[in-house]
C-alpha cells in the first residue's frame, strides 16, 4: 500500500441519547473510504517459523490461510456495515482499512478522498476495539481529557481541549456521569453502553473524518446496543462515514444502516442498501421464513454457503455481475483523477506532533492516579515485603556467631532472602500482561510514543513498586536475624535487595510483553528463576559440575546476589564454639575461601551489583524492543 498523503479535517461532534440542538447542521467535506484489490494472508505459522529458523525442513509446512480474497468496495458517509458468520474476515477487513494489521501478507490499495494513506491517517481516523479497552481507575471526563491531551499537537490550546471534550461529552449524553470511574474488576462503574460510548468519544477528540468499530453491540442488551447504534446514526446523518463490523443485528438496528456489506470466506457477497438484501437473495432462490428479519435470513445462507462450496460460489459469481461491483473500479478511478487534479489540503505531520516531556507528564499523572485509585497492588507488595521479612526474621531469629549452626543459619538465611525477593517479583506480571492491550490500541492510535510509556512504566511504576517494600522487607530481615550491626553493611544489603527486586521486575516485563498469556509467561519466569537459583552455589557445589554445563553459573543472579551478601556478612566476622566463646577456630574468611567467591578487592565484591545491573539493563532493552515489535505487528 501506499504511503503518501496529507488528509484534512472535518468538525464532528455528535448529539447522545438526548435531542441537542442544531443536529441539522452537517459536517464538510465527508471522509470517502476506498479499497481495491486487498489481499491478506496469513502464512507465518508456528510451523513454518519452526522450519525457517531452525532448517527443520522435516515438519509438513502449513498452507498459507487467505482472510481476505480481492476485495473492493468504497464507504462514503453514513452507517456502513461490515456482516457476515464467524471467521468470515469482516473485523480483518476493518483492521485493514484501519491501518492496523501487519503489512506482512497484505497487499491491495487503500484511499482517502482519492488519495493514498499515509503516516498521518491514524490521526484522521478513530478506532473504537471490541473489548472497550479504557483505563477503569479514572472518570469519564478523564479518561476523554487523557485521550485529547496526549492525541491533539501542540496547536490545540488546553481551553479548546477542555471546551472540546465537554462539548463531547455533553452530545454523547454522559453530562451527569462525567465525574464517575469507568470501573474494574474489583470495582463497580458506569454500564456497559457509558463505557461504549466513552471510547467513542476518546476517537471523536481528534474529530476523525473515518470512525472505525469492531462488532460496538458485543457484550451489550438489546436496548443499550440499539442506543449505541442510533447514537452512531445520529452521527452519520451529519456528513460522517462510519464503518463497523457486525455479527447478527435485530431489525430495529439493521434498518439505521445506508449500507451493508456481506461477507463470506472473505470475499464479499453482497454489498448494496439495506432494503434491497431481501429481494438479492429471494431472487437466487433462497428460502425466507416469513418471521426473519433480513439480516438473520442473510445470516441462515451465509452459514450455508460456509459449508457448501457450490453455494458460496454461486453467491460470489452472482455479486460480481451486479452492477454494484462493476462500478466499483471506475468510481476510484474517478475518485483519484479528480484528487489528482485538485491541490489536497496541507495537514503537516508536525501538528500532530507532542513534546516529550508532554507526554511524559500526561502519562505519569494517569500511571499515578491509577496507582494511588487502585492500591491494591502496591499495598500487596508491601503485605508481602512484612510477611515475608517477618517469617525469615522468626525462622533466623537473631543468629549466634557459632561454628554450629550460626554459619549455616547464616548461609540459609542468605539463600532465603535473595530467592523469596526474586520470586517475589513474578507479582508484576499480571497486570502487566494486562496492559497489553491498552498498549496496544494506545500506541497504534498515536496516544504516545513508545519512549515514552517505558520511562513513565519505570519511573512511575516499576521503580516506586520496589523500593519501598524493598526497604520495609531490609529493615525487618536485617535486624531481626541479627546480621552485622554495621551502617556500612546495612546500606549493601538494602541495595543487593533492591538490585535483586529490579532484575526481577526486568525479566517479568520481557516475558510480560513478549507473551500475553499470563499462565505462560509465570511458568517460563518461575522456571528461570528455578534454574538460577540451582545455579546460585547453595544447592550444588559448582566446582563439581561439568564443563559444559557450569558455565550457567554466570548468568545466574542468584549467585551474584548471594555472592555479595555472603561476602557482605562473612567478611569481618569470627565464630566461635557454641559452649567456648572464647575459642573461636573459623573467621568468615575461611567460608568464603571454601565456597569459592572471590572477596580481597572493591571490584570482587562489587562486579556482583554490576553484574545483576547488566542484567537488569539488558532485560529492560529487551522489553523495550519487545514493545517496538508489539506495535509493528498491531
Amino acid at each position: 500500500m501506499s504511503n503518501s498523503t496529507v488528509i484534512s479535517l472535518p468538525q464532528p461532534y455528535i448529539d447522545g441519547d438526548h435531542p441537542v440542538p442544531s443536529i441539522s447542521k452537517r459536517v464538510k467535506s465527508a471522509g470517502t473510504l476506498s479499497f481495491r484489490n486487498i489481499k491478506y494472508t496469513l502464512g507465518d505459522t508456528f510451523v513454518n517459523d519452526l522450519r525457517r529458523q531452525f532448517c527443520i525442513h522435516s515438519l509438513q509446512p502449513d498452507p498459507p490461510k487467505k482472510i481476505l480474497d480481492d476485495v473492493s468496495g468504497i464507504f462514503k458517509s453514513g452507517m456502513n456495515a461490515i456482516m457476515g458468520p464467524t471467521g468470515c474476515g469482516k473485523s480483518s477487513l476493518i483492521d485493514v482499512l484501519a491501518d492496523r494489521k501487519d503489512r506482512k501478507g497484505l497487499s491491495g490499495d487503500i484511499f482517502l478522498d482519492g488519495l493514498p494513506i499515509s503516516s498521518t491517517y491514524k490521526y484522521m481516523t478513530g478506532y473504537v476495539v471490541q473489548d472497550d479497552i479504557i483505563c477503569g481507575t479514572l472518570t469519564i471526563q478523564e479518561n476523554i481529557m487523557f485521550a485529547a491531551n496526549t492525541r491533539l499537537g501542540s496547536h490545540v490550546s488546553m481551553a479548546e481541549r477542555r471546551t472540546r471534550v465537554n462539548r463531547i461529552i455533553d452530545q454523547l449524553g454522559l453530562t451527569h456521569r462525567a465525574d464517575t470511574r469507568i470501573g474494574t474488576e474489583f470495582s463497580r462503574g458506569v454500564s456497559g453502553g457509558e463505557r461504549k460510548r466513552t471510547c467513542i468519544g476518546m476517537e471523536l477528540v481528534l474529530q476523525p473524518k473515518i470512525l472505525f468499530l469492531d462488532e460496538p453491540t458485543t457484550g451489550l442488551d438489546a436496548s443499550t446496543a440499539r442506543n449505541v447504534m442510533k447514537l452512531l446514526s445520529r452521527l452519520s446523518k451529519r456528513g460522517h462515514t462510519i464503518v463497523f463490523s457486525i455479527h447478527q443485528p435485530r431489525y430495529s438496528i439493521f434498518k439505521l444502516f445506508d449500507r451493508v456489506v456481506v461477507m463470506c470466506k472473505g470475499k464479499i457477497v453482497y454489498n448494496d442498501s439495506p432494503h434491497s438484501i431481501l429481494p438479492y437473495f429471494l431472487q437466487q432462490g433462497f428460502k425466507r421464513d416469513e418471521n426473519d428479519n433480513p439480516a438473520d435470513f442473510a445470516l441462515d445462507i451465509l452459514i450455508e454457503a460456509n459449508q457448501n462450496d457450490a453455494v458460496f460460489y454461486k453467491l460470489v459469481r452472482r455479486y460480481q455481475k451486479t452492477p454494484v461491483y462493476q462500478r466499483i473500479p471506475f468510481e476510484i478511478d474517478e475518485q483519484l483523477r479528480i484528487a489528482a487534479a485538485t491541490e489536497p489540503p496541507v495537514i503537516m505531520k508536525k501538528n500532530f506532533r507532542k513534546s516529550f516531556a508532554k507526554e511524559l507528564f500526561y502519562i505519569s499523572k494517569r500511571t499515578l492516579t491509577n496507582t494511588i485509585r487502585n492500591p491494591s497492588l502496591f499495598l500487596s507488595q508491601i503485605v508481602v515485603a512484612v510477611f515475608v521479612g517477618l517469617l525469615i526474621g522468626l525462622v533466623f531469629f537473631d543468629m549466634d556467631k557459632t561454628v554450629d549452626p550460626g554459619v549455616q543459619n547464616r548461609l540459609g538465611a542468605i539463600f532465603m532472602i535473595v530467592s523469596s525477593q526474586i520470586l517475589a517479583t513474578v507479582t508484576a506480571i499480571e497486570p502487566l500482561v494486562k496492559e497489553r492491550a491498552l498498549f496496544i490500541h494506545e500506541i497504534v492510535s498515536g496516544y504516545y510514543r513508545i519512549p515514552t510509556f517505558f520511562v513513565t512504566k519505570l519511573a512511575c511504576d516499576m521503580l516506586p513498586l520496589r523500593i519501598a517494600p524493598s526497604i520495609i522487607f531490609s529493615i525487618i530481615a536485617y535486624f531481626m536475624t541479627g546480621l552485622q550491626r554495621s551502617v556500612n553493611q546495612f546500606f549493601i544489603f538494602l541495595l543487593t535487595i533492591f538490585m535483586c527486586s529490579l532484575f526481577g521486575s526486568a525479566i517479568c516485563f520481557f516475558f510480560s510483553a513478549l507473551l500475553p498469556l499470563f499462565a505462560v509467561a509465570l511458568i517460563i519466569v518461575v522456571l528461570i528463576f528455578v534454574v538460577m537459583m540451582v545455579f546460585s552455589g547453595f544447592i550444588v557445589d559448582l566446582s563439581s559440575l561439568y564443563s559444559w554445563i557450569s558455565w550457567m553459573k554466570w548468568l545466574s543472579a542468584f549467585r551474584y546476589a548471594s555472592n555479595m551478601l555472603t561476602i557482605n556478612e562473612f567478611r569481618n566476622i569470627t565464630f566461635c564454639l557454641a559452649n567456648a566463646t572464647s575459642i573461636c577456630p573459623t573467621v568468615g574468611t575461611d567460608i568464603l575461601n571454601n565456597k569459592r567467591i572471590d572477596y580481597d578487592t572493591h571490584w570482587d565484591r562489587w562486579q556482583n551489583i554490576l553484574a545483576l545491573a547488566i542484567m537488569s539493563v539488558v532485560f529492560f532493552l529487551l522489553a523495550f524492543i519487545q514493545l517496538i515489535l508489539m506495535k509493528k505487528t498491531k
